[in-house]
């Protein structure tokens, strides 16, 4: 079965700030928030972003920071993205719970992994995430019932590929259904040269 992506869907939703800058075939502009600090993240919610990616793997951002965050986030019109620790379930919840407008998840190695993120991202029938949170609805200006029916269809879910073994299932993690384009795999030579051993990448 086939099901509606952020790449074919036709939901529009202003709020949608990262989304719909990438459908426009724009290049949007993002940074990382490493600090607890919900007055650092209207800081930098005010300068003109398309996105803030709070981080919560290399960052200082605990589970209360994360909440704050991703308000004072897209209470400005800019689309919070959390960058999750690992690709376990109860983490990739969380961030969506709190409204994230997508999630980045790093140390992906095989399609078996890229699979199991892309169904704790998505709702039945296409996934496994459960419902239990008013404020993604509150993110997006939207009710719960149709932040449900269209969540699917517009959350960013990025994934990363840092080592050798990730490189070498690219391709088979590139196939797995839900992941896209535009930024679902990104390569971090940083990580990747630590399991290849060699100080210098070069991409073409």
């Amino acid at each position: 079965m086939t099901f509606p992506s952020p790449i074919t869907t036709t939901i529009q939703n202003p709020r949608l700030r990262l989304l719909n800058c990438l459908r426009a075939g724009s290049r949007p502009i993002l940074t990382f928030l490493g600090l607890p600090s919900i007055r650092t993240a209207q800081i930098l919610a005010s300068t003109g972003l398309d996105g803030i990616i709070i981080d919560c793997e290399h960052g200082s951002i605990s589970d209360d920071s994360m909440h704050e965050a991703i308000v004072a986030t897209s209470s400005q019109g800019v689309s919070p993205l959390v960058r999750v620790r690992m690709t376990h379930a109860d983490l990739i919840k969380r961030a969506l719970d709190a409204g994230a407008h997508g999630i980045i998840v790093p140390m992906v190695n095989t399609a078996e992994e890229a699979r199991a993120v892309v169904q704790n991202a998505t709702f039945p029938p296409q996934g496994l995430r459960g419902q239990g949170s008013a404020f993604p609805g509150f993110a997006l200006g939207i009710d719960i019932p149709t932040y449900v029916r269209t969540a699917n269809e517009t959350l960013i879910t990025c994934l990363q590929i840092e080592s050798k073994t990730g490189v070498e299932n690219v391709d088979a993690i590139c196939a797995v259904p839900g992941v896209g384009k535009w930024l679902n795999i990104t390569i971090l030579p940083n990580s990747l040269v630590m399991f290849l051993t060699i100080f210098k990448i070069w991409f073409s």
